[in-house]
C-alpha cells in the first residue's frame, strides 16, 4: 500500500510538472470581414474600418501594424500608428481606421497591404495581412520551354513595365489592359509578343529557339593518300576524315576535290551563301535540311594556285544539324604542300 501511495505522489508530480511546462497557446489576430478588398475608383469608396482582436496566452510584448504599398513588384513599407497599452495583455482590442484617396492609388500603385504583427512574452510571431487592390487584377505565369518542350530556367521576362529576375516566371496583381511582353535567354533567339490582352488570370507558354553557335575553328583534310605530308600552315595535317562535320576527303583530278559523308553522317543538303549566312537558328538547319535534296557525295571547287569557291553545307548526324562551311582548297599555294581542304562550321 505504501508504495502505491509513493508511485501515485510521482506520477502527481510529473503531472503537475509537465502541465506546468507546456508551450502557451500561440498569438492570434482575427476580424471579422473579408481579408482582401478590390476597388473600383469610381465608386468613391476608399475607406475601411476594421476592428482587431489580438490574444496571446503568454502575453503580448509587440504588436504592429504596416502599409505596404506595391508599385508593380517594388514595395514601400511604412509603420501605423495607433496601438498602446497592448503590453503584458493577454487579450487586446485595436480599432484600425484606413483612411485613403484616389492619389493613394496613383502612379502604378497596384495593391496596398495592411500587414498585422503580434509577437508574445515568448517570442512566438503571428502575422495576418489585409489587402486593398486598386482595381481588380490577375496572375499572369510564363512556362518557357525550348523547342523540344523542355524547361528553359533562367530566362528573363519583361511584362510590360515590369522585369523579373531571371527564372522568376510569375507576374502577381496585374491591372488587366494591353500588354507586351519579351522573353530572352543567353543562346536562345530573344521573343517578343505585342498586343496582349489581359483579363483573367493566365499562363502563357512560350518556345524560346536555340540560337547556332559561332563558327568553329578551321578543321583542315588532307587527301586520303597524302596524310603523312600534305600541310596546311606549316603544320602536317595527318587525316582526310572529319567525324565532327561529317567530311571525308577521297579523290582529286587536279580540277576538283571529292568528298565523302562519314559513317556517323546521315547526308548534306546544299544552300547557297546568302540563305546559309540568314541563318540564326538550329530550327532553320532541321527545317532547310528536310525541305533540301539529301547527298551524300561532292565535287569541291578548286584550282592550283588560287582559292576555292565558298560552299555551305547542311549536315545531318541523327538529331543533331551543323552548318558547314568549305573555307579552303588548295591543290599547291603558299600556305600548304598536298592536297588540302578546310571548313568551320556552326552548330
Amino acid at each position: 500500500m505504501k508504495a502505491l501511495k509513493i508511485f501515485a505522489f510521482v506520477a502527481a508530480a510529473i503531472f503537475v510538472m509537465s502541465s506546468c511546462t507546456e508551450d502557451p497557446i500561440p498569438p492570434t489576430i482575427t476580424w471579422e470581414g473579408n481579408i482582401s478588398q478590390y476597388h473600383n475608383p469610381a465608386d468613391g469608396n476608399y475607406n475601411h474600418q476594421i476592428a482587431l482582436t489580438v490574444t496571446a496566452e503568454a502575453g503580448i510584448s509587440e504588436f504592429n501594424i504596416w502599409k505596404h504599398v506595391y508599385v508593380g513588384s517594388d514595395v514601400t513599407p511604412t509603420i501605423v500608428e495607433g496601438p498602446a497599452g497592448f503590453v503584458d495583455q493577454t487579450s487586446y482590442t485595436y480599432t484600425l481606421d484606413i483612411a485613403l484617396t484616389a492619389a493613394d492609388f496613383q502612379g502604378g500603385v497596384t495593391k496596398i497591404v495592411y500587414e498585422f504583427v503580434v509577437k508574445d512574452k515568448n517570442l512566438t510571431e503571428e502575422s495576418e495581412e489585409f489587402t486593398l487592390f486598386v482595381d481588380e487584377a490577375y496572375n499572369v505565369t510564363f512556362v518557357v520551354n525550348d523547342n523540344l518542350g523542355n524547361a528553359l530556367t533562367d530566362a528573363v521576362i519583361t511584362f510590360g513595365e515590369t522585369t523579373n529576375a531571371a527564372n522568376d516566371y510569375v507576374f502577381e496583381f496585374v491591372a488587366p489592359e494591353t500588354y507586351g511582353y519579351t522573353v530572352t535567354k543567353a543562346g536562345y533567339q530573344d521573343l517578343s509578343a505585342t498586343d496582349f490582352v489581359l483579363d483573367s488570370d493566365t499562363t502563357i507558354t512560350v518556345v524560346l529557339l536555340p540560337l547556332l553557335s559561332a563558327y568553329s575553328s578551321e578543321i583542315p583534310l588532307a587527301l586520303s593518300s597524302e596524310t603523312g605530308w600534305a600541310t596546311y600552315y606549316g603544320t602536317i595535317v595527318g587525316t582526310s576524315v572529319s567525324t565532327e562535320i561529317g567530311f571525308s576527303f577521297t579523290y582529286t583530278d587536279g580540277a576538283i576535290f571529292r568528298v565523302v559523308k562519314t559513317d556517323n553522317c546521315d547526308g548534306w543538303v546544299l544552300v547557297d551563301e546568302a540563305t546559309a549566312e540568314a541563318y540564326t537558328t538550329k530550327n532553320q538547319l532541321v527545317d532547310a535540311y528536310a525541305a533540301g535534296t539529301v547527298i551524300t557525295t561532292y565535287d569541291l571547287p578548286c584550282t592550283i594556285a588560287k582559292t576555292y569557291a565558298v560552299r555551305y553545307f547542311i549536315a545531318k548526324f541523327g538529331t543533331e544539324y551543323k552548318l558547314v562551311k568549305y573555307i579552303y582548297g588548295y591543290r599547291n599555294g603558299a600556305h600548304n604542300t598536298g592536297n588540302v581542304i578546310a571548313f568551320q562550321y556552326k552548330s
